[in-house]
């Protein structure tokens, strides 16, 4: 049977750890590196606050070893990309205009534009 609702050709990219699963701190730096808490000089310099490291294995050990860096990133992140959306949607309800059904096409034009 063929799914005919689903769209096409979605894709999902992790990195897996034998014997561990998918790597949470290789998506918390992912994430960190795409909102830009974590900064990316060159091929494989990272930077994170004031502390440096050279490859992806170097951030990803220290944020393994240091759990209250990985949590307070992973808080940075959680209202960055949970709670801000929320806002953006109270303020667009806020600011969207009301047309009356009785209203012609240039009318409505004239309101969007």
């Amino acid at each position: 049977m063929k799914n005919k609702l689903a769209p096409p050709y979605r894709t999902a990219q992790f990195e897996l750890e034998f014997g561990k699963g998918i790597c949470r701190e290789s998506e918390l730096i992912e994430l960190g590196l795409k909102h830009k808490f974590i900064m990316k000089a060159g091929g494989t310099y990272y930077s994170m606050v004031d502390r440096k490291f050279c490859g992806k294995d170097a951030i990803k050990r220290y944020l393994a070893e240091n759990l209250t860096v990985r949590e307070e990133l992973e808080t940075k992140l959680r209202v960055k990309l949970v709670d801000e959306p929320k806002k953006e949607n109270v303020a667009a309800t806020d600011t969207e205009d009301v047309i009356a059904l009785d209203s012609t096409d240039e009318e409505v034009a004239a309101a969007v534009a």
